[in-house]
């Protein structure tokens, strides 16, 4: 199986909605570099319990299923990792989807949602991935393109 490292998630709603897909395709944990804090504990004790509410609403209850790992320092855990590092990429020049096999203890990097992955943490991956359109617009909602990159890494 697959593993999943959300790089630096932007939005709770796309964090949410990842953590529910990482579930659904049966992962016992997934990673999280959380530069922008969205796993912080709130600061008051009504805003802890909401946020816990919510966590449980958004994932549909797949946050209590699922084992959340923050990572704190991307650059080590990725060479302490025995798989390979996958960067999904908006770049046409990566390895198309529908051409690549995934590997047992692959790890699925989704970068942020406006920027993407940086060159230098792109550079640190063993593999670029790519999912070409057929429409006009350029790219997918990072929490879609992760359950089609779950989907892709069963068969």
């Amino acid at each position: 199986m697959v593993n999943v490292l959300l790089y630096a998630p932007e939005y709770r709603p796309n964090l949410s909605n990842m953590i529910r897909s990482a579930e659904f395709f049966g992962l016992k944990h997934i990673y999280i570099f959380d530069k922008n804090g969205l796993l912080d504990p709130p600061k008051n004790k009504a805003t802890k319990a909401d946020m816990e509410h919510l966590a449980r609403v958004w994932t549909a209850g797949a946050v209590e299923h699922i084992e959340i790992r923050k990572i704190d320092d991307v650059r080590s855990f990725f060479k302490s990792y025995p798989g390979r590092k996958i960067a999904t990429v908006i770049d046409e020049r990566a390895q198309h989807l529908d051409q690549f096999t995934f590997q047992e203890n692959d790890l699925i990097i989704m970068g942020p949602e406006k920027e993407g992955l940086s060159y230098s943490t792109r550079a640190l991956c063993n593999e670029k991935v790519f999912l070409p359109n057929k429409g006009v617009t350029d790219c997918l909602n990072v929490s879609v393109m992760l359950g089609i990159m779950l989907f892709a890494s069963l068969k």
